[in-house]
């Protein structure tokens, strides 16, 4: 796999980013963008989960993108509760959709809280993208998404036992969208998906490839 650090611009603040492309197989390739939970809990682009989904994504043939949003680690600018970093992932899209090999119709985001609900605002914003995939999506902005309306497909992966998105609080949510997305609960598993980042990337390439 080869591993590029990048930096670009986000509506006048330079955002960090790592983008990793298969180096075994020939293009183009699907790729994936991965956005972060929460920074004010310490959410960033190498966390445990985002990390996991970017490596078993990559093995399996992918091209990944992660990246601080705003006010994150080495991203100038200012967190802003997630209304300008909806930017922040529609400048990722357009950064990826330029990288060289990149299949532009098979580029697909996934966001983990906080980076889920910034995805469900911004749906409007991110039309080239494909496919969706929250993690531990937060009800209130579940029930607000513009993905409510869309089309394209669609996947809720939450822990059984999460307490802050609450597995049948989502199932009753996300029901209710004009075309009801795939979930998968992964047993025994809370909020923070300990010991189960694996089974989440997993669970998404599984999504991307059918």
């Amino acid at each position: 796999m080869s591993t590029t650090s990048i930096a670009f611009k986000s509506k006048g603040s330079l955002l960090e980013g790592v983008i990793t492309t298969p180096h075994n197989i020939s293009g183009p390739y699907p790729a994936i963008i991965a956005c972060h939970s929460h920074p004010s809990f310490k959410g960033h682009m190498g966390e445990d989960v985002i990390s996991a989904i970017c490596r078993v994504a990559g093995d399996a043939g992918f091209a990944t993108m992660r990246f601080n949003f705003r006010g994150t680690g080495g991203s100038a600018g200012i967190h802003d509760k997630g209304k300008s970093e909806k930017n922040d992932v529609k400048s990722a899209l357009d950064v990826i959709r330029r990288w060289p090999g990149i299949d532009k119709n098979r580029i697909a985001i996934a966001g983990y809280s906080f980076g889920a609900s910034v995805i469900m605002d911004g749906a409007k914003m991110l039309r080239k993208a494909n496919k969706f995939a929250l993690i531990a999506p937060p009800p209130k902005a579940a029930t607000e998404s513009h993905l409510s309306k869309d089309n394209r497909p669609l996947l809720i992966i939450a822990g059984e036992k999460d307490r802050l998105s609450p597995p049948d609080r989502l199932k009753k949510i996300f029901s209710g969208y004009k075309t009801p997305p795939s979930l998968r609960i992964i047993e025994g598993a809370n909020f923070s998906l300990l010991g189960d980042e694996a089974e989440v990337g997993n669970t998404i390439v599984n999504f991307l490839q059918d």
